[in-house]
């Protein structure tokens, strides 16, 4: 109440609020075709290459090739999950302070760029630990903790705010393809990011491994610049009599609490955070269950990847089609409970695999959760976009991305613990264990499912605040 009396008591910011708002309208461009989306993509494919080269390659070679304790590669790797909160204060930034006349460009090639550089130390110090005696050299420790922690720094910078980046070059009505086209390259880049690493390093040898932490970080560089390059418009500042008068700043503090207060966001924040985390509970125990209740080899459950991957993929394109073919019908919140609807049912399959011991019902689930997290891809993904306002699209997004990323770690250490708890529980009957952490992902789901009912965009953007209201609140 305090906050509408104050806005209406403040006639004096009105002009240059609406002012803003006509500039943040204006940097939405008119259109955003389908190539220049797929330009923008290929951002991803440089990001696949990044966290496949240190969870996929670094990771192995520490523990398997040197022999080092994976507490510590583990958490190191995990670092960026925990810095996650950051990028909400990031995504402010880029919103309320533009550089070089760009809102979000200098965050996302500033970030990448430490990323780079963070791989080449990160390369040389792995290295130097491969020389000593059993990794017992405290130079490449320092180096391995520096590279890291720069790297975390650079993904948090740049992630959030390359997704602002997208929502401000798509107009709203091509939004939902544009997240999903550049989710699509995600997804494809893991799978081309694992067979081409392969090839490139079969096996650990000092210079393959330096040749590689040299060349993949320039190809990553090379993505990276050409996909964002072009794709913001730089404003000119504003000189004259006739200039608009800059608003007053909008402090970040005031700003995110007047943003938490809306019930929706709320909601909306628990939604995204509730399905990234029962999702990926299955990450570390998927190949695990297979191979230890029905024996696979290790050639089949390596497939794994490949046959929810290629779902996946099939699931984005068909929900992409769908939603252009029939807008009122296939829109984001439809597709978003469908998509969930879709994961209980491959959780549950799952789950009657594990408990009942049914071998062949593991494909039937890796198919249905590959086209159950296609259809997340543009569902839940698109309502994100639909659940954010154009003034502050770099903090909404940053919150948005903070619910999925810290929900993914917690998600893939819960999985492994809760396995190990039920084992404890079970006097480690394995079938029983692994239908146990598969019967709570389908809870977990289902939760998620009544969480999703009450969220409504229109009810969202009745509750958003106006940025007058927030910079009258932070005169008060």
């Amino acid at each position: 109440m305090q906050l509408e009396m104050e806005r209406v008591n403040a006639p004096a910011q009105a002009p240059a609020v609406r002012e803003t708002a006509a500039e943040d309208a204006e940097s939405t461009w008119t259109n955003l075709s389908l190539a220049r989306n797929v330009k923008l993509g290929m951002f991803h494919i440089g990001s696949s290459l990044a966290d496949v080269l240190a969870n996929g390659v670094w990771n192995r070679i520490m523990i398997r090739e040197l022999g080092m304790a994976a507490t510590p590669v583990a958490l190191l790797l995990a670092l960026r999950y925990f810095l996650a909160p950051l990028s909400i204060w990031v995504g402010h930034l880029s919103d309320t302070r533009p550089r070089f006349g760009f809102k979000r460009l200098p965050y996302v090639w500033g970030g990448r760029f430490a990323m780079v550089l963070s791989y080449f130390l990160l390369g040389a110090s792995t290295l130097e630990l491969a020389k000593a005696d059993a990794g017992n050299s405290a130079a490449g420790w320092v180096g391995v903790i520096a590279s890291l922690v720069v790297f975390s720094i650079g993904s948090t910078f740049s992630g959030t705010t390359f997704l602002s980046l997208l929502y401000d070059r798509a107009p709203k009505s091509q939004r939902t393809r544009a997240v999903g086209v550049v989710w699509f390259f995600l997804v494809l880049g893991f799978a081309v990011a694992g067979v081409l690493y392969s090839r490139l390093l079969p096996e650990f040898t000092r210079d393959g491994f330096l040749a590689l932490f040299l060349s993949a970080p320039l190809v990553m560089a090379g993505l990276w610049f050409f996909s964002v390059v072009g794709e913001e418009r730089r404003s000119a500042p504003a000189v004259g009599a006739g200039a608009v008068e800059k608003p007053p700043a909008r402090p970040f503090l005031v700003e995110f609490r007047a943003v938490w207060a809306s019930k929706q966001a709320r909601l909306f924040f628990l939604f995204l955070g509730m399905t990234t985390l029962f999702f990926y509970m299955q990450d570390v125990i998927l190949e695990p269950f297979a191979a230890t209740v029905f024996e696979m080899p290790l050639a089949t459950t390596n497939r794994f990847s490949a046959y929810w991957g290629s779902l996946a993929l099939a699931g984005i394109i068909v929900s992409l089609i769908l939603a252009r073919r029939f807008p009122k019908r296939v829109n984001n919140m439809a597709l978003a409970r469908w998509s969930v609807l879709v994961l209980i049912v491959a959780f549950a399959i799952f789950f009657i695999s594990a408990a009942a011991q049914v071998r062949a019902l593991v494909t039937i689930g890796l198919v249905v959760m590959g086209i159950g997290l296609g259809m997340w891809t543009v569902g839940p993904l698109g309502l994100m976009m639909d659940m954010t306002r154009a003034w502050g699209a770099g903090l909404y997004l940053a919150l948005w991305t903070v619910a999925s990323t810290i929900a993914r770690g917690v998600g893939v250490t819960g999985g492994g613990v809760l396995l190990d708890l039920a084992l404890h529980l079970t006097g480690g009957q394995q079938a029983v264990s692994y239908a146990l952490v598969f019967l709570v992902q389908m809870a977990g789901f289902v939760g998620a499912w009544f969480v999703l009912r009450p969220i409504s965009v229109q009810k969202f953007e009745q509750e958003a605040p106006e940025p007058e209201t927030i910079i009258a609140a932070a005169m008060d």
